[in-house]
């Protein structure tokens, strides 16, 4: 009993049964068949006693390895928590600066046309030259454009959230991408993506790999950040893959007064490839355009599927009047400059 009594002690302790058996070397014959002192306890063999010790190792070995990659997806997905309160932090940081000259920020107009109805969406738009906003040295010398956008749509904030939570509709109102899909879901508000850009003046087509995640803010207004990761699935080659970069950005969608305001921060790194003069040309060219159009469409398609999005909003409210006590089931996402993500069910934190 006492030699049960070690063996049950060590199993409680993690030990494997090979080895205290090992120690055990008290064998015996009874009827012409070879027993251990446990053996003889139960009836049962050596050789059944040692099959049934492999198994139990082996199953304890999987048990191991599952907790282990266990540990590290949660490690992992833990990391990701952490950056997305850190782009939240920058983006805070950004906006409490004036957008003045003072602090680097100079204002483009958009270019004159009269398919652009900026006047009366009240589209503001800065940019700021800076280095990479992800790390406190930055690994190269290269200054990347950040984009600060503000616009009001004349549109009620549950519309504009489920329009522009829809994946279809990412094309109707964003022309710099030609696709996006998800890579991997993390959480229920996060999860990494893929996007693919089109070609714009002299830069050729190229992938972005970004870290998405979403949650509501106390005063109702939607929330998403983003930034620039590495996943296995779309692995860099130097040389090979073409690829740029959403460093940081976040999006604010925020009710007011039966309108919707759009408040939009953009860091990029247009590929590895490409010098600053190169980048810097490009920008003066795109940036009177591409974000106030943006904008535009964005009003322009939510005018044109109005009636749908009303009525799925009403055929939806049921499901979203279920209580949760962390997460919204409002739907959420956008589709913003170099990257798109989309919760159409919801699942982002809400802040209390």
């Amino acid at each position: 009993m006492d030699q049960i009594g070690h063996i049950m002690e060590s199993l409680k302790q993690n030990i494997r049964l090979g080895e205290v058996l090992d120690s055990l070397q008290q064998n015996f014959h009874h009827k012409g068949r070879v027993y251990d002192t446990i053996g003889f306890y139960y009836g049962l063999s050596t050789n059944i006693i040692k099959k049934t010790i492999a198994t139990v190792d082996e199953t304890s070995s999987e048990k191991s390895k599952h907790y282990s990659k266990r540990k590290e997806e949660d490690r992992r997905k833990h990391d990701f928590e952490i950056i997305g309160e850190k782009v939240e932090n920058w983006a805070k940081d950004i906006l409490q600066q004036d957008s003045n000259s003072r602090n680097g920020w100079t204002e483009i107009e958009c270019v004159r046309s009269k398919a652009f109805q900026v006047d009366q969406l009240k589209t503001k738009q800065y940019v700021k030259w800076m280095p990479d906003s992800r790390f406190a040295t930055p690994p190269d010398q290269q200054n990347h454009p950040c984009m600060r956008l503000h616009a009001v749509l004349d549109v009620p904030f549950p519309i504009v959230c489920r329009y522009l939570s829809q994946h279809h509709r990412l094309k109707e109102y964003n022309s710099l991408l030609v696709d996006q899909s998800d890579v991997e879901v993390l959480t229920p508000h996060s999860k990494v993506c893929w996007s693919q850009s089109k070609k714009l003046l002299f830069i050729e087509p190229r992938d972005f790999i970004t870290f998405c995640s979403h949650r509501w803010l106390k005063d109702g207004a939607q929330l998403v950040v983003s930034q620039a990761c590495d996943h296995p699935k779309y692995p860099y080659t130097p040389g090979v893959t073409l690829r740029a970069y959403n460093l940081r950005a976040a999006t604010y969608l925020i009710p007011s007064k039966g309108k919707t305001e759009i408040i939009m921060l953009a860091h990029c790194n247009c590929g590895k490839d490409l010098p600053e003069w190169a980048v810097r040309a490009a920008v003066k060219v795109l940036a009177p355009i591409k974000p106030f159009e943006i904008i535009h469409r964005i009003h322009v398609g939510i005018a044109a599927a109005r009636k749908e999005l009303e009525q799925d909003e009403a055929a939806d409210a049921k499901r979203m009047r279920r209580k949760s006590r962390s997460r919204s089931l409002r739907p959420a996402g956008i589709a913003q400059m170099g990257y798109g993500c989309f919760w159409p069910k919801g699942g982002g934190l809400k802040e209390w």
